[in-house]
């Protein structure tokens, strides 16, 4: 019956009393308006796939790819 445990969650995606108190922390230790973390979350978001591909073309000059 272990496979039949998984129906027992709930329907949504994470534990809203869980998500809500990590809200609160997240808001205690930075400090930050919402836009704030929306934006900051935005940029980092961004700012991955830029800088993998800032590493490949550096790495394919330095090799001397076409």
């Amino acid at each position: 019956m272990i496979p039949l445990a998984i129906f027992a969650h709930h329907s949504e995606p994470g534990d809203p009393v869980l998500l809500g108190w990590i809200k609160d922390q997240i808001d205690a230790v930075l400090g930050f308006g919402p836009e704030t973390i929306v934006i900051g979350l935005g940029l980092v978001v961004i700012a991955m796939p830029v800088a993998i591909m800032a590493v490949y073309l550096t790495q394919r000059a330095k090799h001397g790819g076409p």
